[in-house]
């Protein structure tokens, strides 16, 4: 929630000088050190120096384009700095970007995104200076995670985002995006450049940073996903701080394994590195899902043709096809744990089980897609109403990961509730797992006050309340048992949606 006397108070104290830096650079006399001073607020919210330095170069090369004669700028700009005086809407200016954007009017909306998305701190950086009562130069670019933060600390209403393939929707997403912070600032009375400093310097921070999305303390991993370096990325790994943001699966949890893949000329494995945030789609990205990956851990090279003349890899449809789309492509446990013994690793294998009277669940990941999501589907909930890996603030700006599902989750800083949560385990085969599984979600459960804590194994579920503290189950049921109509229509009355 918006609290108008800290944003005051900022504006009396160090928010003035970031508000009159903003107004002196897209006002007066825009400079390279325009450049220096963005890329120092955001490391605030980015850790990738990559990024950061990408940013750098794309408001220098602004700066140039402004300020060394007949230098030039980008083929989308020259239409909006040759618009006549008058009243233009944001529509109608997205519009005219888009068509000098296709300057030469054989470009498909793919390249059209692709030459946006490559230049989009350049474009909207000049967007602002032309039109600051509409647009708002755009630094959040793989960090769209910290902007729905931010929005929903602030109770901003993002639109909702085009799908992947839509790729004209995505540029003018943009638009649209700078429409809701428009509706925002002028609620709460903000000068153009008041919001900017809202949005790179006071919002950030007050949300916690990296902290507020990179986790320290991550869980053990669940899954293994293949990615894709170029020879550039030879000696990525060689930094045990480096953080980078990557192209993943849309099922990467955070903790997860992730295999670096070095295409040619190296064409070799050659690092394992963990997902250390919770997968979120930007849609400003061109590849559009992505995760922050870190912790690296070099291994000895196992080349493209190893895999191709190993008895296991040769048989995988990514290795047959030359490692052509590699990235997000899930390695099974057992594959991975192979990998590591060609490359006489010591790193940790991952844990599965192997039960040939049960084989269909071999790992918690499977009893959360096989039996989990299909048991809230039918109680009425879509994947929208429910969120896996919440990461959440827990007082002075602590942060604890909550790691399997919470439905209907409110979250602002320091503040969140749910109206239950399912706590995934692979099998609970005794008493005694069930007590620390219960004693694990029970911490959970008061942290989001939720009204039941739920546990789910292949063997079945437990529910329980709050009102005894999440102590005693209120119901027990088999997986099988809940085919039965009335005993899932107990589970029902308790944990339906529109029950809460």
């Amino acid at each position: 929630m918006f609290n108008d006397y800290i944003w005051k108070t900022y504006l009396k104290a160090d928010g003035k000088a970031v508000v009159a830096f903003f107004e002196r650079n897209l006002c007066d006399s825009f400079t390279e050190d325009y450049a220096r001073t963005i890329c120092e607020l955001h490391k605030t919210y980015c850790p990738s120096k990559a990024i950061s330095e990408y940013l750098y170069s794309e408001l220098k090369e602004l700066s140039d384009g402004i300020n060394i004669e007949d230098y030039g700028f980008l083929y989308g700009c020259y239409p909006i700095a040759e618009l006549d005086d008058g009243e233009y809407s944001i529509e109608n200016i997205m519009d005219i970007f888009y068509q000098g954007l296709n300057d030469s009017g054989i470009m498909s909306d793919n390249q059209l995104f692709s030459e946006f998305s490559g230049g989009m701190a350049y474009y909207t950086t000049f967007l602002a200076m032309e039109l600051p009562e509409l647009f708002v130069p755009y630094y959040f670019q793989h960090n769209y995670n910290v902007l729905e933060k931010i929005s929903q600390e602030f109770e901003i209403t993002l639109p909702v985002i085009p799908v992947k393939k839509d790729y004209k929707g995505r540029i003018y997403h943009y638009g649209e995006v700078c429409a809701a912070l428009s509706d925002f600032r002028i609620k709460h009375n903000m000068t153009p450049y008041e919001l900017y400093s809202f949005l790179y310097d006071f919002a950030p921070k007050y949300i916690g940073g990296t902290d507020s999305y990179i986790i320290k303390s991550l869980p053990d991993p669940k899954s293994v996903f293949f990615i894709g370096g170029s020879k550039d990325d030879a000696f990525f790994g060689d930094n045990s701080d480096i953080i980078s943001c990557w192209q993943c699966n849309p099922d990467t949890r955070a903790g997860d394994l992730i295999v670096m893949y070095l295409r040619s000329p190296i064409s070799a494995i050659d690092s394992i590195w963990r997902s250390v945030s919770v997968g979120f789609n930007d849609p400003f990205f061109y590849y559009y899902r992505c995760t922050y990956i870190a912790r690296p851990q070099k291994i000895k090279q196992i080349t493209q043709k190893q895999l191709q003349k190993d008895s296991v890899f040769k048989e995988l449809p990514i290795v047959r096809k030359n490692m052509q789309g590699i990235n997000g492509v899930e390695l099974y446990p057992s594959t991975y744990n192979h990998l590591l013994d060609m490359a006489k690793s010591d790193l940790a294998r991952l844990e599965y089980v192997v039960d040939e009277a049960d084989d269909i669940y071999a790992r918690e990941k499977d009893v959360e897609n096989k039996l989990i999501k299909p048991f809230l589907e039918k109680l009425g909930y879509t994947e929208n109403e429910y969120k896996q890996q919440l990461y959440i603030e827990i007082g002075n700006h602590n942060h604890a990961l909550i790691p399997d599902f919470v439905i209907h989750p409110v979250v602002s800083s320091g503040h969140q509730s749910a109206d239950f949560l399912v706590e995934a385990k692979l099998t609970i085969p005794s008493n005694k797992l069930l007590e620390e599984a219960k004693t694990q979600a029970r911490g959970y459960a008061k942290l989001l006050n939720a009204q039941y804590s739920v546990i789910a194994a292949k063997e079945g579920i437990w529910i329980s309340k709050a009102d005894d503290d999440y102590s005693k189950d209120v119901l027990t049921f088999s997986w099988a048992e809940l085919k039965n109509e009335d005993n899932f229509f107990d589970v029902f009355k308790l944990i339906g949606n529109g029950k809460i």
